[in-house]
């Protein structure tokens, strides 16, 4: 009798739990930020408009969340306390392989698809190959940066250079050596440049182009000595832990924007004129970043 009951009793429950709403959640943008006040501005709209769009899903609410640096991002998503990444390739590939992250969707940031690294000096200095920075000076913008860091520095160890960081602009440049440091913003980059407190600096080629980071001033005094492959401008990812059929209604959500349709919207979120599928070999370009930049 007893077997009996629970053998009715049993259906039903499962059949209540069914019926029940999907439980509440809020969907988490997250990002590496040196200017979090700007950032989330850039990035909460869109962050609340998906939210109010998957609500059917069980989404509540929509809520942006920055780190300082990579490796905290990272942190945080294995945590689970972030569940959408915009980001450029570097802190991609770091987030692919140590939280487990899965690309989404190329970002068309800024109006490019895809973007290159430049290195460039002063127009009257001897430098004119990579290996002329041997014994020198380079600035590069942040160690999260994919165009002014990573790129830059793979090209230089693939011309069998070394490189050694530097405390300060005061240090001097090591013989035989690249010797590096940050300059935390595209301005300052070009500045030290162009002062010569740096021998050569290091750009992608839309800060280059832009005057508001690089001023035609300062551009005219400057010359680029490599300009790399082009790269993906910038990745949507989302965490392992993302409900499978809530990443796919993201990915379909945001496909569906375009300039035409959501044009106010798209600006905001970093000047974005676009999304596309990823693409078969960006897998592997995240897997050879990564590879490349793990002895760093």
């Amino acid at each position: 009798m007893k077997n009996k009951m629970l053998s009715r009793i049993i259906p039903l429950l499962l059949g209540l739990l069914l019926s029940l709403p999907a439980q509440s959640r809020v969907l988490v943008l997250g990002q590496v930020s040196e200017r979090p006040d700007k950032d989330y501005e850039q990035l909460r709209p869109m962050v609340e408009h998906a939210a109010a769009q998957l609500s059917s899903l069980g989404v509540s609410g929509g809520d942006v969340r920055l780190y300082l640096e990579s490796g905290e991002l990272v942190a945080a998503m294995r945590r689970g306390e972030v569940d959408w990444v915009t980001e450029t390739a570097y802190t991609a590939a770091r987030l692919v392989h140590e939280a487990g992250a899965r690309p989404l969707l190329r970002k068309w940031k800024r109006g490019q698809r895809d973007y290159q690294g430049i290195i460039y000096t002063r127009a009257d200095s001897p430098v004119h190959g990579l290996n002329d920075l041997a014994g020198q000076t380079i600035a590069f913008e942040d160690a999260d940066s994919f165009s002014s860091y990573y790129l830059p520095r793979m090209l230089l160890e693939q011309q069998g250079l070394q490189l050694r960081p530097m405390e300060s602009l005061q240090q001097s440049a090591e013989p035989g050596l690249v010797s590096y440091i940050f300059s935390r913003t595209e301005e300052n980059n070009a500045l030290w440049v162009h002062k010569s407190l740096s021998a050569a600096g290091a750009l992608n080629n839309n800060d280059w182009d832009n005057p508001t980071r690089v001023p035609p001033g300062l551009r005219s005094d400057l010359r680029i000595i490599y300009r790399s492959a082009s790269y993906p401008r910038a990745l949507e990812l989302v965490s392992a832990g993302l409900e499978p059929a809530l990443a796919t209604a993201l990915r379909h959500l945001l496909l569906s924007m375009t300039p035409e349709t959501s044009a106010e919207l798209l600006a905001r979120y970093e000047q974005t004129t676009g999304f596309e599928p990823i693409l078969p070999d960006d897998m592997q370009l995240l897997n050879d970043i990564y590879e490349s930049s793990r002895t760093w």
